[in-house]
């Protein structure tokens, strides 16, 4: 094939294809570099949302082995400590405790012999992520 001038017609000059190239390996490696946030986001939305499982099932736990006296959600609403962490048996990356004030609140402490309010506090298992972050915390009432 001849152009308008006589000229035969050639494909693509090298400095084209390595534009082309460069402008796709740009774009490329722009998309591969949103993965990694986004697989961290959708691992800890995954934790949270057990974690918010684990807290509501243990807070029917609670409320289901509670005698008619409520001695059980009073003896949490005194604690004036949390409690030991207990290591959740079907997720061990998750541990849960007991405590009688909130930890995720600045809300100001019970004065001391007066109950608070039952709570369900679940962290990451330290042999899991060595944080002492609450993940998940849950208030119930009898």
């Amino acid at each position: 094939m001849y152009g308008a001038k006589g000229r035969q017609k050639r494909g693509y000059s090298i400095i084209e294809v390595i534009v082309a190239v460069a402008i796709f390996a740009i774009g490329i490696i722009g998309i591969l570099q949103l993965f990694p946030p986004a697989m961290r986001a959708s691992s800890e939305a995954s934790m949270r949302a057990a974690a918010a499982l684990l807290a509501q099932k243990k807070a029917e736990e609670i409320r289901r082995d509670d005698d008619q006296q409520g001695s059980l959600v009073e003896a949490i609403s005194l604690l004036e400590e949390p409690t030991d962490p207990v290591v959740y048996p079907f997720d061990d990356r998750l541990v849960y405790q007991f405590h009688s004030r909130p930890l995720l609140t600045d809300d100001p402490p019970p004065p001391p012999g007066t109950p608070g309010v039952p709570h369900v506090i679940v962290r990451y298992n330290p042999e899991f992520r060595p944080s002492a972050d609450v993940l998940f915390e849950l208030r119930f009432d009898p």
